[in-house]
């Protein structure tokens, strides 16, 4: 299931951004991160957090953005919809 955020009067998204695409890398992602991202999903993230999100997909060889890596819209809703799938079970 997927659901993509579409704002009114902009283009979609390039399918291309500075991060791989969520639904690979979150379920593998260690909790504490999970939870961190959790807590202020609209903040950066750390360059710790972006890096092992690069090697979750064994992107290692590829530059790790330095800084102001944020989630977008779709993103945010996946962990949104992930959190409430969660709470269900």
């Amino acid at each position: 299931m997927t659901s993509l955020l579409d704002e009114p009067g902009q283009e979609a998204p390039a399918a291309e951004g500075p991060l791989p695409s969520i639904g690979i890398w979150w379920p593998m992602l260690e909790s504490p991160l999970q939870l961190e991202i959790l807590e202020h999903p609209t903040a950066p993230l750390r360059g710790l957090v972006v890096r092992r999100i690069f090697e979750l997909c064994d992107l290692e060889d590829q530059p790790v953005p330095r800084s102001g890596v944020r989630l977008g819209p779709n993103e945010r809703a996946y962990i949104a919809g992930w959190v409430h799938a969660v709470d269900w079970i």
